[in-house]
């Protein structure tokens, strides 16, 4: 069975999860442990090429890496509505392009607080161990933690400047919908909303009946000042997670 390899709070993970649960594509998950996977990874890509998750891993290996091509993977192996229509895959790659931004950013205000709450880091460890193990297993969590801000150069900055780096991608998205539509492109629901909805992460993660996450990992990716801000994308986040976001 193919295996989709990623982290479970990564906005870049549930988008390529949503668009293989969208097409009813058969796969198992797996939690990537940083750093002790590393080298693993670096085997199901090019040389040359950087590993990252999320990863899909097709039998007998072929891999395919990032949520943009594992989605268009998922649309060439599965079945039902398209995400990507034809006439709309520009604007559909212009909506990705600035949440792949806005996740940039966003992991630089999520990855120092996650340094500073024991609570997240017990919660970032993989679910098939036992909460005290967890426990117990935060400095290699700390340790994974470093490791991905190191290997994808996250600097550290304030609450002010993420606020002031994320508003205007919040804000083009607020005004596309301002006309009360409910999807972004073509009137139906596309990957431009996945990727869109990702975005949003920093309003506060999804509810856990969609994505189940442990209170710490919620309070480090929320910011209150944004949260409070776009309350209106919050909503459209949230009734898009409750119609289309099936498993």
């Amino acid at each position: 069975m193919r295996t989709l390899v990623g982290l479970t709070a990564s906005g870049w993970t549930e988008k390529a999860r949503w668009a293989l649960d969208h097409h009813r594509v058969a796969y198992r998950f797996q939690d990537y442990v940083p750093l002790l996977q590393e080298r693993w990874l670096r085997k199901q890509v090019p040389p040359g090429v950087k590993g990252t998750v999320p990863l899909l891993v097709d039998p007998p290996g072929a891999a395919t890496q990032g949520s943009f091509a594992i989605a268009k993977r998922a649309e060439e192996l599965g079945q039902g509505r398209p995400l990507f229509p034809a006439e709309h895959v520009a604007a559909i790659t212009r909506w990705n392009d600035t949440s792949e931004q806005v996740l940039d950013t966003a992991r630089v205000y999520a990855m120092p607080r996650m340094l500073a709450n024991s609570r997240a880091q017990a919660e970032s460890l993989p679910k098939f161990l036992p909460l005290w193990l967890r426990q117990l297993s935060a400095p290699s969590a700390r340790m994974g933690m470093r490791y991905i801000m190191k290997k994808h150069q996250v600097p550290v900055s304030t609450e002010e400047a993420i606020e002031a780096a994320v508003t205007p991608a919040y804000e083009r998205l607020r005004a596309t919908l301002g006309d009360g539509r409910a999807y972004l492109e073509g009137g139906t629901f596309t990957y431009a909303d996945i990727t869109a909805a990702a975005m949003l992460v920093l309003l506060g993660p999804v509810a856990d009946r969609h994505l189940p996450m442990g209170p710490g990992t919620r309070e480090v990716w929320t910011h209150a000042g944004l949260a409070s801000r776009f309350p209106d994308l919050l909503a459209w986040r949230d009734a898009l997670y409750d119609k289309h976001r099936r498993t």
